[in-house]
Protein backbone atom coordinates (compact mmCIF):
# COMPACT_ATOMS: atom_id res chain seq x y z
CA UNK A 1 0.00 0.00 0.00
CA UNK A 2 1.64 3.49 -1.01
CA UNK A 3 0.11 6.07 1.56
CA UNK A 4 -0.13 10.01 1.32
CA UNK A 5 -1.13 12.18 4.35
CA UNK A 6 -1.86 15.44 3.42
CA UNK A 7 -2.23 18.14 5.98
CA UNK A 8 -3.57 21.14 6.33
CA UNK A 9 -1.95 23.48 9.12
CA UNK A 10 -4.78 25.97 9.01
CA UNK A 11 -7.80 24.11 9.24
CA UNK A 12 -10.09 24.68 11.97
CA UNK A 13 -8.51 26.33 15.39
CA UNK A 14 -4.81 25.92 13.42
CA UNK A 15 -4.81 22.27 15.52
CA UNK A 16 -3.15 20.28 12.84
CA UNK A 17 0.48 20.63 13.94
CA UNK A 18 -0.29 20.05 17.39
CA UNK A 19 -1.50 16.30 15.94
CA UNK A 20 0.67 15.53 13.70
CA UNK A 21 3.08 14.25 15.27
CA UNK A 22 0.47 11.38 16.94
CA UNK A 23 -1.26 11.13 13.35
CA UNK A 24 2.00 10.30 11.54
CA UNK A 25 3.13 7.73 13.97
CA UNK A 26 -0.39 5.81 14.26
CA UNK A 27 -0.52 5.65 10.65
CA UNK A 28 3.55 4.67 10.40
CA UNK A 29 2.18 1.37 12.77
CA UNK A 30 -0.39 0.34 10.43
CA UNK A 31 0.34 1.66 7.17
CA UNK A 32 4.21 1.60 6.93
CA UNK A 33 5.61 4.30 4.64
CA UNK A 34 3.61 7.18 4.83
CA UNK A 35 4.80 10.18 2.87
CA UNK A 36 3.70 13.32 4.48
CA UNK A 37 2.98 16.85 2.28
CA UNK A 38 1.33 19.82 4.09
CA UNK A 39 -0.73 22.71 2.29
CA UNK A 40 0.53 26.29 2.46
CA UNK A 41 -1.81 28.16 0.23
CA UNK A 42 -5.30 27.58 -1.44
CA UNK A 43 -5.41 24.87 -4.14
CA UNK A 44 -2.03 22.91 -2.79
CA UNK A 45 -4.17 20.00 -1.72
CA UNK A 46 -5.96 19.99 -5.20
CA UNK A 47 -2.58 19.81 -6.74
CA UNK A 48 -1.12 17.23 -4.12
CA UNK A 49 -3.90 15.17 -4.22
CA UNK A 50 -3.67 14.88 -8.79
CA UNK A 51 -0.22 14.12 -8.10
CA UNK A 52 -0.85 10.98 -5.68
CA UNK A 53 -2.83 9.59 -8.52
CA UNK A 54 -0.69 9.83 -11.24
CA UNK A 55 2.38 8.66 -9.19
CA UNK A 56 0.26 5.46 -7.98
CA UNK A 57 -0.54 6.41 -4.58
CA UNK A 58 -4.08 3.97 -3.56
CA UNK A 59 -4.66 5.79 0.09
CA UNK A 60 -4.86 9.47 0.61
CA UNK A 61 -5.40 10.47 4.36
CA UNK A 62 -6.21 13.78 5.15
CA UNK A 63 -6.00 16.22 8.19
CA UNK A 64 -8.36 19.01 7.63
CA UNK A 65 -12.27 19.73 7.66
CA UNK A 66 -14.23 19.89 4.89
CA UNK A 67 -12.95 21.99 2.54
CA UNK A 68 -9.61 20.57 2.60
CA UNK A 69 -11.47 16.93 1.90
CA UNK A 70 -13.03 19.12 -1.26
CA UNK A 71 -9.98 20.29 -2.74
CA UNK A 72 -8.83 16.55 -2.36
CA UNK A 73 -11.40 15.18 -3.82
CA UNK A 74 -11.53 17.31 -7.17
CA UNK A 75 -7.85 17.07 -7.36
CA UNK A 76 -7.94 12.96 -7.85
CA UNK A 77 -11.21 13.24 -10.20
CA UNK A 78 -9.19 15.15 -12.75
CA UNK A 79 -7.37 12.07 -13.22
CA UNK A 80 -9.25 9.93 -15.41
CA UNK A 81 -10.84 7.09 -13.10
CA UNK A 82 -8.58 8.47 -10.02
CA UNK A 83 -11.45 7.92 -7.71
CA UNK A 84 -11.59 4.34 -8.48
CA UNK A 85 -7.65 3.94 -7.60
CA UNK A 86 -7.82 5.87 -3.79
CA UNK A 87 -9.78 4.95 -0.37
CA UNK A 88 -9.36 8.60 1.28
CA UNK A 89 -9.12 8.49 5.20
CA UNK A 90 -10.30 11.77 6.79
CA UNK A 91 -8.79 12.63 10.33
CA UNK A 92 -11.54 15.55 11.15
CA UNK A 93 -10.11 18.94 12.15
CA UNK A 94 -11.93 21.10 10.62
CA UNK A 95 -14.27 23.66 11.98
CA UNK A 96 -17.40 21.78 11.21
CA UNK A 97 -16.36 18.38 9.99
CA UNK A 98 -19.79 17.77 9.20
CA UNK A 99 -18.73 14.94 6.54
CA UNK A 100 -16.72 13.20 8.84
CA UNK A 101 -19.94 12.92 11.49
CA UNK A 102 -22.13 10.95 8.17
CA UNK A 103 -18.63 8.68 8.23
CA UNK A 104 -19.07 7.88 12.23
CA UNK A 105 -15.66 9.74 12.70
CA UNK A 106 -15.42 11.40 16.09
CA UNK A 107 -14.08 15.03 16.45
CA UNK A 108 -11.41 13.36 19.03
CA UNK A 109 -8.22 12.52 17.26
CA UNK A 110 -7.28 9.22 18.48
CA UNK A 111 -10.62 7.71 18.20
CA UNK A 112 -10.99 8.61 14.65
CA UNK A 113 -7.61 7.15 14.43
CA UNK A 114 -8.83 3.86 15.72
CA UNK A 115 -11.68 3.54 13.41
CA UNK A 116 -9.30 4.61 10.49
CA UNK A 117 -7.06 1.89 11.06
CA UNK A 118 -9.79 -0.89 11.45
CA UNK A 119 -9.46 -0.48 7.27
CA UNK A 120 -13.48 -0.66 7.26
CA UNK A 121 -14.32 1.07 3.91
CA UNK A 122 -17.83 2.51 2.03
CA UNK A 123 -18.49 3.78 -0.89
CA UNK A 124 -20.07 7.11 -1.11
CA UNK A 125 -21.85 9.01 -3.65
CA UNK A 126 -20.35 12.29 -4.86
CA UNK A 127 -21.98 15.02 -6.62
CA UNK A 128 -21.02 17.31 -9.37
CA UNK A 129 -21.52 20.96 -9.73
CA UNK A 130 -20.77 22.12 -13.62
CA UNK A 131 -16.99 21.50 -13.68
CA UNK A 132 -16.26 20.87 -9.89
CA UNK A 133 -17.32 18.66 -7.54
CA UNK A 134 -18.29 17.87 -3.90
CA UNK A 135 -18.82 15.22 -1.26
CA UNK A 136 -21.36 16.99 1.92
CA UNK A 137 -23.49 19.52 0.65
CA UNK A 138 -23.49 22.42 -2.08
CA UNK A 139 -25.60 25.32 -0.85
CA UNK A 140 -26.15 28.61 -2.78
CA UNK A 141 -27.75 32.45 -1.38
CA UNK A 142 -27.56 32.95 2.11
CA UNK A 143 -25.83 29.45 3.32
CA UNK A 144 -22.98 30.72 0.85
CA UNK A 145 -23.10 34.16 1.85
CA UNK A 146 -22.67 33.13 5.18
CA UNK A 147 -19.57 30.69 3.99
CA UNK A 148 -18.07 34.03 2.32
CA UNK A 149 -18.19 35.74 5.71
CA UNK A 150 -16.58 33.13 7.73
CA UNK A 151 -12.59 33.56 6.88
CA UNK A 152 -10.40 31.25 8.17
CA UNK A 153 -9.05 34.09 10.77
CA UNK A 154 -12.78 34.24 11.97
CA UNK A 155 -13.03 29.97 12.62
CA UNK A 156 -9.67 30.04 14.12
CA UNK A 157 -10.83 32.68 16.60
CA UNK A 158 -14.65 31.39 17.35
CA UNK A 159 -14.74 27.78 16.20
CA UNK A 160 -17.91 26.82 15.39
CA UNK A 161 -19.42 30.37 16.39
CA UNK A 162 -17.99 31.64 13.37
CA UNK A 163 -20.84 30.29 11.23
CA UNK A 164 -23.56 32.23 13.41
CA UNK A 165 -21.27 35.33 13.70
CA UNK A 166 -20.79 35.28 9.65
CA UNK A 167 -24.70 34.57 9.64
CA UNK A 168 -25.71 38.14 11.63
CA UNK A 169 -23.47 39.48 9.61
CA UNK A 170 -25.40 38.03 6.26
CA UNK A 171 -28.46 38.50 7.22
CA UNK A 172 -29.71 42.01 7.10
CA UNK A 173 -28.11 42.62 3.53
CA UNK A 174 -28.60 39.65 1.65
CA UNK A 175 -31.55 40.02 -0.94
CA UNK A 176 -33.63 36.71 -2.71
CA UNK A 177 -32.75 36.05 -5.63
CA UNK A 178 -35.13 34.24 -9.13
CA UNK A 179 -34.48 31.26 -9.65
CA UNK A 180 -35.58 28.19 -12.52
CA UNK A 181 -35.56 24.89 -11.38
CA UNK A 182 -35.98 21.74 -13.61
CA UNK A 183 -35.08 18.01 -12.54
CA UNK A 184 -34.15 14.99 -13.86
CA UNK A 185 -38.00 14.19 -13.63
CA UNK A 186 -39.25 17.05 -15.89
CA UNK A 187 -40.24 19.11 -12.70
CA UNK A 188 -39.64 22.51 -13.38
CA UNK A 189 -40.88 25.93 -11.60
CA UNK A 190 -39.89 29.50 -11.26
CA UNK A 191 -39.49 31.07 -7.59
CA UNK A 192 -37.87 33.46 -5.23
CA UNK A 193 -35.81 31.90 -3.17
CA UNK A 194 -33.48 32.87 0.66
CA UNK A 195 -31.24 30.01 -0.02
CA UNK A 196 -31.06 26.61 -1.42
CA UNK A 197 -28.87 23.35 -0.54
CA UNK A 198 -28.19 20.60 -2.68
CA UNK A 199 -26.98 17.54 -0.68
CA UNK A 200 -25.61 14.22 -0.04
CA UNK A 201 -25.00 14.31 3.27
CA UNK A 202 -27.61 15.67 6.08
CA UNK A 203 -25.28 18.57 8.08
CA UNK A 204 -24.13 21.96 6.85
CA UNK A 205 -22.00 24.62 9.08
CA UNK A 206 -20.62 22.79 11.64
CA UNK A 207 -24.12 20.71 12.68
CA UNK A 208 -26.94 21.64 11.06
CA UNK A 209 -29.08 19.63 10.00
CA UNK A 210 -29.77 21.06 6.43
CA UNK A 211 -31.08 17.48 4.87
CA UNK A 212 -32.72 15.29 7.65
CA UNK A 213 -33.35 12.40 5.41
CA UNK A 214 -29.92 12.49 3.32
CA UNK A 215 -28.22 9.41 2.92
CA UNK A 216 -24.13 9.30 1.44
CA UNK A 217 -24.92 6.57 -0.70
CA UNK A 218 -28.27 6.07 -1.79
CA UNK A 219 -27.69 7.30 -5.53
CA UNK A 220 -30.03 10.32 -5.22
CA UNK A 221 -29.90 14.14 -3.86
CA UNK A 222 -31.89 15.57 -0.93
CA UNK A 223 -32.90 19.15 -2.34
CA UNK A 224 -33.69 21.97 0.44
CA UNK A 225 -35.10 25.34 -0.94
CA UNK A 226 -36.17 27.93 1.20
CA UNK A 227 -38.54 30.47 -0.65
CA UNK A 228 -38.46 34.19 -0.35
CA UNK A 229 -39.72 35.90 3.40
CA UNK A 230 -39.55 38.97 5.42
CA UNK A 231 -36.24 38.68 7.54
CA UNK A 232 -37.82 38.84 10.67
CA UNK A 233 -39.56 35.75 9.47
CA UNK A 234 -36.12 34.06 7.98
CA UNK A 235 -34.62 34.76 11.12
CA UNK A 236 -36.96 32.79 12.61
CA UNK A 237 -36.99 29.92 10.02
CA UNK A 238 -32.83 29.51 10.82
CA UNK A 239 -33.48 28.58 14.31
CA UNK A 240 -35.58 25.42 13.14
CA UNK A 241 -32.62 24.23 10.88
CA UNK A 242 -30.28 22.92 13.99
CA UNK A 243 -33.01 19.96 14.26
CA UNK A 244 -34.02 19.82 11.04
CA UNK A 245 -37.54 20.98 12.01
CA UNK A 246 -37.56 23.83 8.69
CA UNK A 247 -38.72 20.96 6.60
CA UNK A 248 -42.26 21.13 7.76
CA UNK A 249 -42.28 24.95 6.90
CA UNK A 250 -45.04 25.69 3.71
CA UNK A 251 -42.48 27.87 2.47
CA UNK A 252 -39.61 25.14 2.65
CA UNK A 253 -39.37 22.56 -0.87
CA UNK A 254 -37.64 19.35 0.28
CA UNK A 255 -37.26 16.90 -2.50
CA UNK A 256 -35.17 13.85 -4.13
CA UNK A 257 -33.23 13.99 -7.29
CA UNK A 258 -30.60 13.15 -9.12
CA UNK A 259 -29.85 15.62 -11.51
CA UNK A 260 -31.15 19.53 -11.21
CA UNK A 261 -30.45 22.68 -12.79
CA UNK A 262 -30.85 26.17 -11.67
CA UNK A 263 -31.05 29.18 -13.68
CA UNK A 264 -30.76 32.46 -11.60
CA UNK A 265 -31.76 36.18 -12.39
CA UNK A 266 -28.40 37.36 -11.16
CA UNK A 267 -24.68 35.46 -10.19
CA UNK A 268 -25.27 34.34 -7.06
CA UNK A 269 -22.47 32.75 -4.42
CA UNK A 270 -22.76 29.23 -4.54
CA UNK A 271 -20.84 27.23 -2.05
CA UNK A 272 -19.45 23.47 -2.63
CA UNK A 273 -18.36 22.09 0.78
CA UNK A 274 -17.64 25.44 1.73
CA UNK A 275 -15.53 26.78 -1.41
CA UNK A 276 -17.32 29.57 -2.21
CA UNK A 277 -17.91 30.41 -6.36
CA UNK A 278 -20.09 32.82 -7.99
CA UNK A 279 -22.87 31.69 -11.05
CA UNK A 280 -25.71 31.99 -12.63
CA UNK A 281 -26.62 28.83 -13.42
CA UNK A 282 -25.47 25.30 -11.92
CA UNK A 283 -26.44 22.00 -12.98
CA UNK A 284 -25.87 19.23 -10.70
CA UNK A 285 -25.50 15.33 -11.01
CA UNK A 286 -24.73 12.56 -9.31
CA UNK A 287 -22.11 9.93 -9.25
CA UNK A 288 -23.24 7.11 -7.65
CA UNK A 289 -20.94 5.48 -5.11
CA UNK A 290 -18.07 6.81 -7.03
CA UNK A 291 -15.82 7.18 -3.72
CA UNK A 292 -14.52 4.95 -0.89
CA UNK A 293 -13.69 5.90 2.51
CA UNK A 294 -12.38 4.48 5.43
CA UNK A 295 -15.54 4.60 7.82
CA UNK A 296 -16.89 3.74 10.99
CA UNK A 297 -20.44 2.49 11.74
CA UNK A 298 -21.72 5.45 9.08
CA UNK A 299 -25.18 5.78 10.72
CA UNK A 300 -26.51 7.75 7.74
CA UNK A 301 -25.24 5.14 4.85
CA UNK A 302 -27.50 2.02 3.81
CA UNK A 303 -25.89 -0.90 3.64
Amino acid sequence: MKSRLIVNPVSGTDAAPDYLQTINERLRDRVGDLDIAMTVAAGDALRLAESSVRDGYDTLFIAGGDGTLNEVINGVARVPNGLEQIAFGLVPLGTGNDFADALGLPEDVNSALDILLAGRTIQVDVGALNDSYFINVSAGGFIAEVSDAVNPQLKTVAGKLAYLIGGAQVLLDYEPVRAQLKTAEDVAQTLDIQMFAVCNSRMVGGGRLIAPHAVINDGVFDVCIVKRMPTLEFLSLLTTVPSGDHIEDERVIYFRTRELTLRFSRAIKVNTDGEVLEADECHYRLLPRAARFLAGDAPFASS
